[in-house]
């Protein structure tokens, strides 16, 4: 696994214990600011990142449903696809993130 789909899959799992905690402090009354989004919207948000990250996680290496298309990037490309460096976007503030991801 590349290092771009490591970092995208642990950027999930920071926005999952974020939500998570959002929504633990919800619940007991300890919500100490109103997010714009509520954490059910932030955990299907992110299972529709993890669903397509899945379904694109060997787009590159040839037996993508991009590769299929003719539309991947090469192989040595860690982003694979137009669609995983998409799903990179929001996490471009965040540290780890290489401006060479950036679609």
């Amino acid at each position: 696994m590349d290092r771009f789909v490591r970092f995208l899959r642990r950027q999930i799992d920071i926005d999952l214990e974020l939500h998570s905690q959002a929504r633990s402090d919800e619940e007991a009354g300890n919500a100490t600011h109103r997010c714009l989004i509520g954490p059910l919207r932030g955990f299907r948000e992110c299972e529709l990142k993890s669903r397509l990250l899945a379904q694109h996680d060997r787009c590159g290496t040839g037996g993508g449903p991009c590769d299929t298309l003719g539309t991947s990037y090469p192989p040595e490309d860690e982003r694979g696809c137009l669609t995983r460096a998409l799903l990179g976007l929001p996490y471009a503030d965040r540290p780890g993130y290489a401006p060479r991801w950036r679609p």
